[in-house]
C-alpha cells in the first residue's frame, strides 16, 4: 500500500470513528432515563437511594422516632380498658401516612394478656395520643397492671409543607359534668388554619392533682372545616374516684388527607 493509499484509509477511518461517535451519542441520548425517587438509585442529590434531597420521603436516619412519654392502661368496666401512649415529636415537616403499633397488656407477674395491633398515621411535630379502645383482658384477677407501646415497623417519614405544623386546633372551651354513675365531657374544638380537615381523632385525657392522668376517651370527628368550630363529646360509664384538675384534649389531624379552603 503506498501513501496515497493509507492517506485516503486513513481518513475514511476518521470519518467513521466522527460517524460512530455521534450515532453513539444520539442513541444514548435517545435511551437515556431522567433519575427519579423511585428507580433505586442514589442518583440526583439523594441523601440515600430514593430518599433525602429532593424525594418525598426521608431517609431512615435522617430523623428521630417519636418518644414515647408515657403509656398506661385505663379501666372502663371490669375487663374492658383503653390503652394510651402519649408520643411526642418535633419534626416540622414530616408526617407518615401508615404507622404500625402494639399494644401489649401484662398483669402483675408481668405475663402477656393480650395484644391489640393496629396502623394509623402520624401529623407534623407536637404532641399527641395514640388510643386503642375497648381492649379485652376477660376475667383477670388482679386486674392487668401494664401496658407495653412499641412501633412494630420503621416510620415511613415524608415531607409535607412547614405551614402544618403551624394549624391550630384550639380546645379552650371545655365542660366537665360529672354524674353519680358517669362522666361526661364536652370539648370545643376552634380550627383557626383555613384547612379543612376529615376524620379527626379527638383524645381527652384527665390528670389529678398530682398530673397523673386517671382516665382518657376516644371521638371520632367526621370533618372540621377550616376556620371553624364543632363540639365533641366524651363519655366514662363511671364518676371519676379523685377530683379533676385538669383536661388535655388531643385532636389528630392528617396532613395527608387535609383540603384547602
Amino acid at each position: 500500500m503506498n501513501w496515497a493509499q493509507k492517506r485516503k484509509l486513513a481518513y475514511v477511518m476518521g470519518v467513521l470513528l466522527v460517524l460512530a461517535g455521534g450515532l453513539s451519542l444520539i442513541v444514548h441520548n435517545a435511551t437515556k432515563v431522567a433519575p427519579t425517587c423511585y428507580d433505586h438509585k442514589q442518583n440526583q442529590g439523594e441523601v440515600g437511594p430514593d430518599c433525602g434531597g429532593p424525594c418525598t420521603f426521608y431517609c431512615v436516619n435522617e430523623l428521630k422516632d417519636p418518644v414515647v412519654r408515657w403509656k398506661k392502661l385505663f379501666k372502663i368496666t371490669p375487663g374492658v380498658y383503653h390503652a394510651v401512649a402519649y408520643i411526642e415529636h418535633g419534626n416540622p415537616t414530616a408526617a407518615a401516612r401508615l404507622v404500625a403499633y402494639t399494644f401489649k397488656v401484662y398483669d402483675e407477674k408481668n405475663t402477656l394478656i393480650t395484644e391489640r395491633s393496629g396502623t394509623t398515621f402520624l401529623g407534623p411535630m407536637g404532641r399527641t395520643a395514640l388510643v386503642e379502645t375497648l381492649i379485652r383482658t376477660g376475667n383477670i384477677v388482679p386486674d392487668p397492671t401494664r401496658t407495653q407501646f412499641t412501633f412494630t415497623a420503621v416510620i415511613p417519614w415524608e415531607k409535607i409543607p412547614v405551614d402544618f405544623s403551624q394549624v391550630v386546633i384550639k380546645t379552650d372551651r371545655t365542660l366537665l359534668e360529672p354524674g353519680t354513675n358517669t362522666t361526661r365531657l364536652t370539648a370545643t374544638l376552634e380550627n383557626t388554619s383555613r384547612y379543612t380537615f376529615s376524620n379527626l381523632d379527638v383524645d381527652a385525657i384527665l390528670y389529678d392533682k398530682d398530673d397523673n392522668a386517671i382516665a382518657s376517651s376516644k371521638a371520632l370527628l367526621l370533618s372540621l372545616p377550616g376556620e371553624s368550630s364543632q363540639i365533641v363529646y366524651f363519655t366514662w360509664p363511671f364518676a371519676m374516684p379523685v377530683p379533676v384538675i385538669r383536661i388535655e384534649v388531643l385532636p389528630r389531624f392528617n396532613p395527608f388527607t387535609a383540603t384547602p379552603l
